[in-house]
């Protein structure tokens, strides 16, 4: 065997093996690369699936709640687990409040002998208007979005929809004017 001049790259096996090398060792660096790029991707895809699900488990803000015939004079406490609500009838129509409380968020529950909303967690009392007159809670109860839909005549209720009017400080409590309260969307006149 002579040797290799500057033109020449060796015998035809050596050239072989090199060329096998380095096809070995660029196959073996692709489907490396390849295979990391695939995982980057999907762990992107995964990231995204998280950030963005299918389906949410969130009951509707606007819902139905039935006809007005059905619910009698003064609080009807039978929505409050299902929809977070009540609905409170009076001689000039209805409106619905929503069952938390304003002080740290928990749900108050209803005393129709006291005629009262009180909170189990840190003692607020609400009246049937939603006035705070007890305990910590900084403002009144909110009244949800209310209308009366033309189609069927169902209470439509729109839970995102919520009167927080700036109550004034009384020797009673926190005092909202019911007059200034019974306006819509939040409260529909029943003649």
């Amino acid at each position: 065997m002579g040797a290799v001049g500057a033109g020449g790259t060796g015998s035809p096996v050596q050239d072989m093996e090199a060329s096998r090398r380095k096809f070995l060792t660029m196959l073996g660096l692709g489907i490396g690369w390849t295979g990391m790029m695939g995982a980057l991707g999907g762990t992107g895809v995964g990231v995204l699936r998280y950030m963005l699900p299918n389906v949410t488990y969130e009951p509707p803000t606007v819902f139905k709640i039935g006809k007005p015939e059905e619910y009698g004079m003064g609080v009807d406490n039978r929505l409050k687990k299902e929809r977070q609500i009540w609905v409170v009838r009076n001689e000039r129509g209805m409106y619905v409040m929503v069952a938390i409380c304003r002080h740290l968020g928990c749900t108050p529950n209803w005393f129709g002998d006291q005629q009262r909303f009180r909170c189990p967690c840190h003692g607020s009392i609400y009246d049937t208007m939603g006035n705070v007159v007890g305990g910590p809670a900084p403002r009144t109860l909110w009244r949800a979005g209310v209308s009366l839909d033309p189609v069927d005549g169902q209470i439509v209720v729109n839970f995102t929809q919520r009167q927080d009017p700036d109550p004034k400080g009384t020797p009673e409590g926190l005092i909202v004017e019911e007059s200034g309260r019974e306006v819509t969307p939040f409260f529909v006149p029943l003649a």
